[in-house]
């Protein structure tokens, strides 16, 4: 059962050391490596973002911007009026080809809760019987006296018309032009337009410059720092000769360039003979100013030498989170190399450098700064052990014996003792998991209606786990991402697990959700509830990932469901299930819920994300939370 009973004493040495307990406001970073095997296979490599798009079959628009009339296509067919006073509006379908009879049992309306995406707006949904295929459809829309505003989603049923949308450059930085590249599928371009928000609120609209009938760019230039949106709108004709409409909505972070490599090379240095090889990164960086917020980076390189045939050969990958200091100025990026990667290898220290040294912020994981190669500048003597034959976990996460600022104030309920910490995701209001389903020791992780990078929502866990002689992890949906943040950069309570899965997820967007973008958009406009999440955009979680080992995935297992796939209109939540590609569990896609290298247990139908979706939640499963519970490591 949950540990719950403090004795007198025990509440007298928790107040006793609470005052001097300011030391452990600050966390040890690990000195995380890889082997060359996460370097060939492109695991640790930042993707290009023309490998990230953001996809649509749907168009998301002002209803006064919408087409009058829709074809329907093979696939779901559907329009929601989206608007906080739904009641307030005269909205319906009215099938207008006189060819063909158009009995009212082809239409089918629900009303449908956007909590999922966005508080203080609600959908009513008029789907058209699938049976019904190329049939014109007209869509009548009228407002109230209200001021009230709305929007329609619409989905014409032809789910193999796409447009695909991204920004070309992984550096975000305020004034620096940003190239929007858009690509159709199935259709021709007629029209297009880029609407680009910025932090300040204020909306530009820029045209797209046609490539060809089915690509074109928009150029914008961010001129504040902070969260920008980006709505691609696109007028199409297909094949038949059908106007039809697509969007995107997208998110981005700009920053300033906070870092920045100079012309020094990366000197290596041996203090202690046989000991860890330390790199020094010379790097310029610019003072906080106005900022008070911590400023914390990650920061990764990958190691390569010459072997004894002349090769040039990979040695390790070599990352470490770095905290900026206020003042900003030139410095050394700490970095370390343990010397047993280089008998592994059977390289030569003198043949040393460094490919793809990368900086990112850990608030989104932006990249601020890349070189491309760099060699080394070795200075002094240097003992390399002899017949190293494999790796060991030692090799793969060392003490660097520095610290960043950690999050305090997190107490528990009980003392110390081998835990399993369980855990909801992003922004809900309720506790996902049913604790009767658990047994043994377990505390909870409750932090609602928080909006929480992955960074910060790890240091919140260390924090907790301070309290605990071990711990393993059982998170839902992003707090998923946090357990293996916290594994791969940071020292806590979770390295002390045994006897089971360190980290285990269950709905996890591992690789983004479409949900980011367009819950920022429609944030916009009917009230953001938690803000706007980059680190869970397909941008954020592709950077993100280029930083966490093999190894570590290796201690994860991760769960992913879906709606029960029948023989009718299936889905999780209807609303975002336009928005996304199927299957999916209303805030998932089940490819972008597989993390490459990790331990994936098996998919299940007829479980949702969360509640208020069709089929039951998925922290729900009782068979499933049995397993966990059994499999966790504490």
């Amino acid at each position: 059962m949950r540990m719950k009973i403090l004795n007198s004493i025990a509440v007298f040495l928790v107040l006793s050391i609470s005052p001097i307990g300011a030391a452990e406001d600050f966390v040890e970073v690990k000195n995380v490596s890889a082997p060359p095997s996460d370097i060939l296979s492109g695991r640790l490599r930042l993707a290009e973002p023309s490998a990230l798009p953001t996809s649509a079959w749907t168009a998301l628009v002002p209803f006064e911007r919408a087409l009058p009339e829709l074809r329907t296509g093979p696939g779901k067919t559907a329009v929601a009026l989206i608007t906080r006073e739904p009641s307030d509006w005269t909205f319906s379908l009215v099938a207008s080809d006189d060819t063909k009879p158009s009995p009212d049992s082809i239409f089918l309306e629900q009303t449908a809760s956007l909590e999922q995406l966005t508080s203080g707006a609600t959908a009513r949904v008029i789907r058209v019987d699938p049976s019904h295929v190329d049939r014109r459809v007209s869509i009548q829309v009228s407002p109230s006296a209200t001021d009230s505003e709305a929007w329609l989603l619409i989905a014409d049923g032809r789910e193999d018309i796409r447009l695909s949308t991204h920004v070309g450059s992984f550096e975000r930085f305020r004034d620096r032009p940003l190239v929007v590249h858009a690509a159709i599928e199935n259709a021709r371009i007629i029209d297009s337009e880029c609407v680009v928000r910025g932090p300040s609120g204020s909306t530009v609209t820029l045209p797209f410059v046609g490539q060809d009938e089915r690509s074109a760019t928009a150029t914008f230039t961010p001129d504040r720092i902070g969260d920008w949106t980006i709505r691609s709108l696109f007028l199409l004709r297909d094949d038949d000769g059908t106007i039809r409409q697509r969007s995107t909505q997208q998110v981005i972070r700009v920053n300033d360039r906070t870092v920045r490599f100079t012309q020094g090379l990366p000197s290596v240095t041996q203090v202690v003979p046989g000991e860890a090889l330390r790199v020094a990164v010379p790097v310029d960086v610019t003072p906080a100013g106005e900022l008070s917020d911590d400023r914390r980076v990650a920061v990764a390189a990958e190691v390569w030498g010459t072997d004894s045939q002349g090769d040039f050969v990979p040695v390790c990958w070599i990352s470490r989170i770095h905290e900026l200091p206020a003042g900003g100025g030139a410095l050394d990026f700490e970095l370390s190399i343990d010397p047993r990667w280089l008998s592994l290898a059977s390289v030569e220290v003198s043949s040393l450098s460094f490919r793809e040294l990368r900086v990112h912020d850990t608030d989104g994981f932006n990249l601020i700064d890349h070189q491309s190669s760099a060699r080394a500048a070795l200075s002094g003597a240097f003992e390399i052990p002899d017949e190293v034959t494999r790796v060991t976990p030692d090799m793969m996460a060392a003490h660097s014996n520095r610290t960043v600022r950690g999050h305090s104030g997190l107490g528990v309920s009980s003392l110390a003792g081998h835990v399993l910490l369980l855990s909801h995701g992003y922004c809900t209001d309720q506790f996902p998991f049913r604790l009767s389903d658990f047994s043994g020791d377990y505390e909870l992780f409750e932090d609602y209606s928080q909006n929480r990078t992955h960074d910060e929502f790890a240091l919140r866990f260390e924090s907790l786990g301070r309290s605990f002689k071990s711990m393993g992890i059982v998170g839902h949906s992003q707090s998923g991402h946090a357990a293996t943040h916290l594994y791969t950069f940071y020292w806590s309570a979770l390295d002390w697990a045994t006897d089971g899965t360190r980290i285990q997820g269950v709905g996890v967007p591992w690789l983004g959700t479409a949900l980011a973008g367009n819950a920022a958009v429609l944030g916009e406009i009917f009230g953001i509830g938690c803000g706007i999440s980059n680190d869970l955009t397909y941008d954020g979680c592709a950077a993100w990932l280029s930083f966490i080992p093999t190894s570590v995935r290796a201690e994860t297992d991760y769960w992913t469901t879906s709606f029960e796939d029948g023989f009718f209109y299936d889905y999780c939540q209807i609303v975002s299930d336009l928005l996304l590609t199927d299957p999916d569990d209303g805030t998932v896609e089940r490819y972008a819920g597989q993390l490459a290298g990790a331990n994936n247990r098996g998919h299940k139908e007829g479980w949702c994300h969360t509640r208020l979706m069709r089929d039951p939640p998925q922290c729900k499963d009782a068979s499933r939370n049995v397993v966990l519970d059994a499999e966790a490591a504490r």
